[in-house]
């Protein structure tokens, strides 16, 4: 065998033995790294392709198909009026908005809001499932003018096989749209979607989305970190119910509005800007998203997230033109009574080497995370991780979730923290329930809150019998009922609030104790003894009140008694005849000056 050219045989050359392992390792090297350049881009590429097996899209109250901008299509009544159970047909539709609506309504979903379907009695929508799991649910609330109808007015409740998710429910301003979204797990071949009106009410919907969610995904609540961690050392746990869980925040940190369009799993990622507390204290830091890569072995893929969200972070400010002690802090409104799924997106973008990035992670002032270092977690730069956290509702104050990150103490790092997504969403309680609390969950919580109750009172009763020793030493120094003297000199509550509205509470707290005593402990249990000492009644809170501020205040006790426990144990022990002298030796005119020295003698 040979070849020709211009006519005449050539004779093939034989291969050097030499020359043939040449050649194989060379093959051999140009295949694995065409293999490697292909994972490579595979992995970090966030344009991947998710087909859900049920996708429904309802146009409620349309006559014709609706196509968004984001490329989606939603089927009008006609076409899915075989999944509605009612016994009416009442509709509204209106060719324009309101501007002060259409202003805040996302561009890509305005269509939606312009027709709705009215139920004047209970009625159905009922979706087959080709294949159980999670599924999001979406509902668009907009109240249109109708004739008859004022939609305003409307109250009603809506709910599916499993769960409660809205309970008296309205719209009650006539320029605001309600948007709403769930995941929830179906665990049979039929889904429903039941809206049940209140008394002498009626419900409507404008839109509704019933999509699968991927597995991998992973939006699971048991395993999770909690916090506070106390009692929960091996994660969360649930395994006598499972959850639904509602979106109530979900943040693209340090870059724009991400829109359906741009998300595999159509998802809306808003700005952290609005949510930000300490914007001078920040940096935006962007790289191309093409440069971000998810490692399987972590569990990060373009569907937890896009690339978007991985290659904008929030940054500390220049430590040259801020102070280097301060966190960046994110506050998201909530509401009491639930727990909550935090998760939270990092990608270290900012690092030229790896581990240069130290940085603590904090939730409700809780430490979540401690010298939390990115690429010994990935093995590299440029790579998406995330981490879950359950945030208990006892950790919960002013209905805020506060997460913040900061500095850590590892001097060696670049001294920077970053944070580049954010999503919170409700767990439903015990009861089934996204909305509110029913009878049956304030029965079944009441062994438990009898337990706290008896817990607390019985350290309220050593504390009073402690207070009770030194008020009756002070009687028997003080004149009774004296109208020449200041309040704060007569009683001992109003002496302990004027060091309180002085900025220094601490300075009451027996020095034998102080440096066990958690700050935040200390505040919160000061700021519910204030809230009892309201002149008017109605400005007092309530036993139950009472009684949840001082469950938390025990907590954030335990909590800074894990993280940082005192070297000497024997602090815990109050010394009453300790006390007695300490206030002895404060004069009659609750000097200042003199408590300061003598708390000053007593820790030397």
């Amino acid at each position: 065998m040979g070849g020709e050219k211009n006519g005449v045989l050539i004779k093939p050359q034989p291969i050097s033995s030499l020359s043939f392992i040449f050649l194989l390792i060379f093959s051999s090297f140009n295949f694995h790294l065409t293999k490697a350049k292909t994972n490579s881009s595979s992995s970090s590429s966030s344009s991947v392709v998710f087909s859900p097996p049920d996708n429904y899209l309802i146009d409620c109250g349309s006559s014709q198909q609706t196509k968004l901008s984001d490329g989606r299509t939603f089927k009008s009544e006609r076409d899915t009026s075989s999944l509605l159970s009612t016994e009416e047909d009442i509709e509204a539709s209106a060719d324009s908005i309101t501007a002060t609506a259409s202003s805040s309504i996302p561009s890509s979903s305005l269509p939606l809001y312009q027709t709705a379907r009215i139920f004047t009695q209970e009625s159905t929508y009922t979706f087959h499932i080709s294949q159980t799991g999670k599924h999001w649910l979406r509902l668009y609330f907009y109240p249109l003018p109708h004739p008859t109808y004022n939609l305003t007015n409307a109250v009603f409740k809506v709910s599916t096989d499993s769960f409660v998710l809205l309970e008296n429910f309205s719209v009650k301003d006539g320029k605001s749209y309600v948007y709403k979204e769930y995941l929830v797990q179906a665990n049979s071949d039929r889904f429903s979607l039941i809206f049940k009106p209140a008394k002498n009410s009626f419900a409507f919907i404008n839109g509704i989305e019933v999509v699968s969610a991927p597995d991998s995904l992973n939006i699971v609540a048991d395993g999770s970190a909690v916090i506070p961690s106390v009692g929960y050392q091996n994660g969360f746990s649930s395994s006598d119910h499972d959850h639904a869980f509602q979106v109530n925040y979900r943040l693209n940190v340090g870059g724009p509005t991400i829109s359906p369009k741009d998300d595999t799993l159509s998802r809306t990622w808003e700005s952290d800007s609005p949510y930000n507390s300490f914007p001078q204290g920040t940096k935006n830091v962007s790289v191309s998203p093409t440069t971000i890569k998810y490692p399987e072995q972590n569990g990060s893929n373009p569907l937890v997230a896009p690339s978007l969200v991985y290659s904008s972070v929030q940054e500390m400010e220049d430590s040259e033109t801020m102070e280097s002690n301060f966190n960046l802090t994110w506050k998201m409104n909530v509401e009491n009574g639930f727990d909550y799924l935090i998760r939270l997106h990092f990608c270290d973008i900012i690092s030229k080497a790896m581990n240069n990035l130290y940085f603590n992670v904090y939730i409700n002032s809780f430490m979540a995370i401690s010298n939390l270092d990115l690429s010994a977690l990935t093995g590299s730069l440029s790579t998406a991780y995330y981490r879950d956290f359950v945030v208990l509702e006892s950790s919960i104050v002013n209905q805020t979730i506060m997460v913040q990150v900061g500095d850590s103490n590892i001097h060696s790092g670049i001294g920077q923290a970053i944070l580049n997504g954010l999503e919170v969403m409700k767990m439903s309680n015990k009861d089934s329930s996204l909305d509110g609390i029913s009878e049956g969950s304030e029965s079944s919580s009441g062994m438990s809150r009898m337990k706290i109750v008896a817990a607390i009172g019985l350290s309220l009763a050593v504390t009073a019998m402690l207070l009770l020793g030194i008020v009756c030493v002070r009687w028997k120094r003080k004149p009774h009922g004296d109208p020449a003297l200041p309040r704060e000199q007569v009683s001992l509550a109003e002496w302990a609030m004027k060091w309180h509205r002085n900025g220094n509470i601490e300075k009451i707290v027996d020095p034998l104790i102080a440096t066990s005593i958690s700050s935040a402990s200390l505040k919160k249990f000061v700021e519910a003894a204030e809230k009892c000492l309201a002149e008017h009644g109605v400005d007092r809170p309530s036993m139950g009140d009472v009684l949840w501020n001082l469950e938390y205040a025990l907590q954030l006790q335990e909590a800074s008694s894990q993280i940082d426990p005192p070297e000497d144990k024997t602090a815990n022990i109050i010394d009453v005849q300790k006390l007695k002298e300490v206030d002895h030796d404060v004069d009659d005119d609750y000097d200042e000056d003199e408590i300061v020295k003598e708390n000053q003698k007593a820790n030397l």
